[in-house]
């Protein structure tokens, strides 16, 4: 159509996925808007619009009202804006619900599509993710030796610890078995970090089991936490020094005790930290679901016990559940399931957007 493209996602996980399925180069929104780190704002805005006549920004349920009218902002006279996102997924970490008031007004054109890409079209996981957005019990087949589904189940005791143990056996058996490498293929998503089943205590009990210590592995203890090289982690931060955003995966491949660095291979760009900028990064074998929006692994394990009852809720289990591409497997009791389907409370955010979008220019 003649226009100069732009895309972006709000963060590095998602851009990078955005760019890989377009083959065009994505940013995050605040690479975009060209975030100045000196006056803790974008320089791109009313005054100093961005040069591109569309700009498709991805995974828009995440955007707050902040992120959200800086981008509007820095959209220049005449272009267009496409905004793509699932408003079934959880809502964005800071306030206001925009993509939901954009669409709920009706004062902006709306498409909403039908056929699911991710995972095959008779997968059970579609099916138990429509189910759970209905807020009925989902139908999941019971785990078994020779499972017929792409959507499992395991009882996992109603404890947090019988949790653990079926997580462990699920990786160190069940899945080789089915052909996958927990290596680079399984992501284990949490409700909490805290807890026997939250991310902290799985990502120790995982690194035991995937990469444990070996001679010709270097490691370094930092903050309670042991890193080593194979370790897969996440950045925590958005460092725009180092060009590497909150979300974003690696995989350590070098320690040197001499220099006192640390490399990490993001999708093939060596990023180097010092001892001292370690806190920036955390194990991923185990990571929260809300850290998860934007990506998709082949493989994913999700527990739910009532230890997380907190943070058990519709759009959580239907947010962690849809980003499995071939196998989704659930562990936990069926009380913990039920209570995340009901659950529909973080829903209720109280914004003055579509109001303010129905009134009269």
């Amino acid at each position: 159509m003649g226009k100069t493209i732009a895309l972006a996602a709000p963060t590095g996980r998602a851009a990078q996925r955005l760019s890989e399925m377009t083959g065009l180069e994505a940013k995050t929104i605040h690479r975009l808007l060209e975030f100045d780190p000196k006056t803790m704002g974008f320089k791109r805005d009313n005054t100093n619009p961005l040069p591109y006549t569309a700009i498709i920004t991805d995974e828009a349920s995440m955007l707050d009202l902040f992120l959200a009218h800086s981008l509007v902002k820095a959209v220049a006279l005449g272009a267009q804006l496409l905004l793509v996102g699932d408003i079934d997924q959880l809502p964005s970490v800071g306030p206001g619900k925009v993509l939901a008031d954009l669409i709920n007004c009706l004062k902006v054109p709306v498409v909403k599509l039908t056929q699911v890409f991710r995972q095959a079209k008779l997968s059970a996981i579609v099916t138990a993710a429509h189910q759970i957005n209905q807020g009925d019990y989902p139908n999941i087949e019971p785990i078994s030796d020779n499972p017929v589904s792409d959507c499992l189940w395991h009882g996992g005791g109603h404890e947090p610890e019988h949790g653990v143990q079926a997580i462990c056996e699920l990786i160190s058996e069940f899945i080789p078995r089915l052909g996958f490498n927990p290596a680079c293929d399984v992501q284990v998503l949490c409700p909490m970090s805290r807890g026997l089943v939250g991310t902290r205590n799985l990502n120790m009990v995982l690194q035991g089991l995937i990469n444990p210590p070996s001679s010709d592995k270097a490691e370094i203890a930092k903050g309670g936490m042991t890193l080593r090289v194979g370790d897969r982690v996440i950045q925590q931060t958005n460092d725009y020094d180092r060009e590497v955003f909150n979300g974003d995966l690696g995989t350590i491949s070098g320690i040197d005790t001499e220099e006192q660095e640390v490399t990490v291979d993001y999708g093939g760009r060596p990023v180097v930290y010092d001892y001292a900028d370690l806190n920036e990064i955390t194990l991923a074998w185990s990571i929260s679901v809300h850290k998860s929006q934007g990506s998709e692994y082949p493989v994913v394990i999700m527990p739910l016990y009532m230890q997380h009852y907190m943070m058990l809720s519709r759009n959580l289990f239907y947010t962690g559940l849809t980003r499995a591409r071939k196998l989704a497997i659930v562990v936990g009791s069926k009380k913990a399931i039920s209570l995340a389907v009901r659950t529909t409370n973080d829903q209720q955010r109280y914004t003055r957007l579509w109001q303010r979008l129905l009134q009269p220019n």
